[in-house]
């Protein structure tokens, strides 16, 4: 049930975004995908998700090649992607049953996932039966969440998952993301909020310049937490950086 990366590389104009990445993600992980803005980290999961095409490389998941078994990879993935699109003239609930018919769940199925995934997330269910459109960012995001995961997907991707959420759903999300770990399921996400992905993260991804600088387990990168993982992300982007800068003229 791993996903496999070979040789993967996106140019978009003359601009290299992703160079030559090799990586495997192996069942039961959690990978987080980190780095700075703009270094090709939705390409990667759009990549995966035959969103983008790359340019060079290849994508197999539970060792199928993506492009000659789609429907297959595809009834097994979930995803949220950054953006997050949904139907707006939908209210929430008619959403999440649009997208369980979409995974050919029967009716009664249907009616138990998305009961219980609104009594886990949703405080204010009654807005669940608005449109969308009308929708915080906040909420939003939580039916995006709940839609990837409402087929019990064995390989489910998460594009910046916790931008937008107050702490209370944030936190919620992270036990749910811990509950849904299994030797059967890989999971991978791209995240900013690196006070969430140490809660969650079992293997850590960098991407820089389009590569892939490390790869390897949390353990490792956070030398068995003798660092936090912020402070281990900036050394390894910033070696350099000298935080002696004067900068007297702002304070005075």
């Amino acid at each position: 049930m791993s996903i496999e990366i070979r040789g993967l590389s996106k140019v978009f104009g003359k601009k290299p975004v992703l160079q030559d990445i090799d990586v495997t993600i192996a069942p039961g992980q959690i990978y987080c995908l980190l780095g700075k803005n703009g270094v090709g980290k939705s390409t990667f999961l759009n990549c995966i998700l035959d969103l983008v095409k790359p340019g060079s490389g290849s994508i197999s998941l539970f060792g199928k090649d993506y492009h000659k078994h789609q429907l297959e990879v595809k009834q097994n993935l979930g995803a949220l992607c950054e953006d997050n699109p949904l139907i707006e003239e939908f209210s929430g609930i008619e959403y999440l049953t649009f997208i369980s018919k979409l995974y050919g769940l029967s009716p009664s199925d249907a009616e138990t996932r998305i009961n219980s995934l609104v009594n886990y997330f949703f405080t204010d269910k009654e807005s669940l039966h608005k449109n969308v459109g009308g929708y915080s960012t906040g909420m939003k995001k939580k039916v995006g969440i709940a839609a990837a995961m409402l087929h019990k997907p064995q390989v489910l991707l998460l594009d910046e998952p916790f931008t937008g959420l107050d702490p209370i759903a944030a936190q919620l999300l992270v036990q749910l993301i811990r509950s849904y770990r299994s030797p059967e399921r890989v999971i991978l996400i791209s995240s900013h909020d690196l006070n969430y992905v140490e809660k969650i993260a079992t293997h850590i991804g960098v991407l820089n310049d389009g590569r892939l600088m490390y790869n390897g387990s949390l353990q490792e990168f956070t030398m068995n937490g003798e660092h936090l993982i912020d402070q281990a992300l900036f050394q390894l982007l910033l070696p350099h950086h000298n935080p002696e800068t004067n900068l007297d003229w702002m304070f005075s």
